[in-house]
């Protein structure tokens, strides 16, 4: 999806696929290293979710703050027994959520293609993501806003995951 110039009075052309299959893509990242965790998966439920948050926590050998959006599967609960603490954003503020300049980033990436199968475009996404990582500083320029920049001294002794 995006927008597409051409000439005046004239609807552009592009191609489109009717229909649809979907994955969830989950995404958690450190605004100061710009280190990260995704994968993707069926569903977007408690269930998966907490597949997630164990998948990281194997991961980390420090105690970490989770900050995540109010979505229905981020619970506290799927926090129990880890090293991560979790923290909830307010409710309708999008804006204070540095994983979506990030997914906007990765939604750049998608303009204009269709997909044959869901296979080739997770491949696009994962290409998108690993370019966005392997570019030095670009996830710390998206996702290390003021509020979170503030907060570097704490982070000597915390991990911060979005």
């Amino acid at each position: 999806m995006g927008r597409k110039w051409g000439p005046s009075g004239h609807r552009p052309v592009s191609a489109v696929k009717i229909g649809y299959e979907s994955v969830y893509l989950y995404l958690a990242l450190c605004p100061f290293t710009g280190r990260g965790f995704a994968a993707f998966l069926p569903k977007l439920n408690g269930a998966f979710f907490s597949w997630f948050i164990k998948q990281i926590n194997g991961d980390l050998s420090r105690p970490t703050l989770f900050v995540a959006d109010g979505a229905t599967a981020h619970k506290a609960e799927h926090f129990e027994g880890t090293r991560m603490t979790f923290s909830k954003l307010p409710p309708y503020c999008p804006e204070l959520n540095p994983v979506e300049r990030v997914f906007l980033e990765v939604r750049r990436g998608l303009k204009h293609r269709v997909f044959t199968c869901l296979e080739q475009a997770q491949a696009c996404v994962k290409r998108v993501l690993e370019g966005l990582f392997w570019e030095t500083g670009k996830i710390v320029s998206l996702s290390c806003f003021p509020y979170i920049a503030a907060t570097l001294p704490v982070r000597e002794n915390t991990t911060l995951l979005i």
